[in-house]
């Protein structure tokens, strides 16, 4: 359940309204609630609240953080897919997978040697960055550095 404080559109008077089910209303979404000045079930809009105001300022970052990642991926032609808070982008050679909102940034993808070399187990995936702080950016410049490096290595071994 939310609260969210409401203007009658008929009356101008500002109530909190509780909303029990998701979807919530947005800022500026028109809503149907009983008014007590109007004594009747009219239609009010979200107000914008020092509340509303963060969330829709935390909605712009997360939209331009994204963005931000989309276009740097749109510029070595990799793929990219949002899960919940990570962000998975798929090169022609792996798949890289981390979690854009933290300030420390642990990077994974799958291994380019299937088997560790030190163990000798079989190794699928592996960690680049352990909790290092790193924006997104660096990290999809450091993931186009290492798919050319890998890239130009693999060329040459093919020989």
């Amino acid at each position: 359940m939310r609260q969210y404080e409401c203007e009658c559109t008929m009356c101008g008077a500002k109530r909190s309204v509780a909303f029990r089910e998701e979807p919530y209303p947005e800022y500026g979404e028109i809503v149907s609630a009983f008014c007590t000045n109007c004594n009747a079930e009219t239609s009010h809009t979200r107000t914008l609240t020092r509340k509303t105001a963060a969330e829709l300022r935390r909605k712009a970052e997360e939209e331009n953080l994204r963005q931000t990642i989309l276009d740097k991926c749109a510029a070595y032609s990799f793929s990219v897919r949002f899960l919940y808070q990570s962000v998975i982008i798929t090169t022609p050679l792996a798949d890289w997978c981390f979690d854009y909102h933290q300030n420390l940034i642990t990077l994974y993808h799958e291994s380019t040697y299937k088997v560790n070399l030190e163990t000798g187990l079989y190794a699928k995936a592996h960690v680049q960055f352990s909790k290092r702080e790193i924006s997104p950016t660096e990290v999809v410049e450091y993931i186009a550095r290492h798919d050319a490096w890998r890239a130009q290595h693999s060329r040459k071994t093919q020989r």
